[in-house]
């Protein structure tokens, strides 16, 4: 595995947009709203690509790899947390999963009816080969950051 400074900045980030590209593409055009959690799975996104932006144009150094990296990692263990939360292993936050308790008071109830968005995090709306959205995210977002780490430190080795 060979890749230049440029490349290996570039490949995460056209990654990050291909997911973006897909979330807004089942949102827009498919009709399938995002929860909650869906939405705070696509700002370590843009925060890959800014990085790649900021890597290409002002800092060149390959610690924004690194950055990459991390940012891809948040994201991939954002959508593996939303999957215990689909799949009942985990509950989800305040608000995002159905956790109302029958032996609540009726004001509570309404309160809770009131606040909880109309998509729910624990309801899976899409999925692939048994995957759901959140599930493939965490999936591509880990290869994602994998390679921004790998190349972070062949870089390294052929500075060194």
């Amino acid at each position: 595995m060979h890749f230049s400074y440029k490349q290996a900045l570039l490949f995460p980030a056209l990654a990050s947009f291909s997911l973006l590209a897909g979330a807004f593409w089942f949102e827009i055009i498919e009709g399938l709203p995002p929860c909650n959690l869906c939405i705070l799975q696509r700002w370590p996104h843009v925060v890959v690509i800014a990085i790649a932006f900021i890597g290409l144009v002002a800092i060149k150094q390959n610690w924004m790899l690194l950055l990459m990296a991390l940012s891809a990692v948040s994201t991939s263990l954002i959508g593996l947390y939303h999957v215990g939360v689909e799949q009942g292993w985990l509950s989800g936050p305040s608000g995002c999963s159905n956790q109302l308790n029958s032996d609540s008071e009726i004001s509570r109830v309404t309160t809770s009816l009131l606040e909880m968005p109309v998509v729910k995090c624990d309801e899976i709306t899409w999925s692939l080969l048994g995957v759901s959205m959140a599930g493939w995210n965490s999936i591509l977002s880990f290869s994602i950051a994998t390679f921004a780490f790998l190349c972070w430190k062949k870089l390294l080795q052929t500075q060194g």
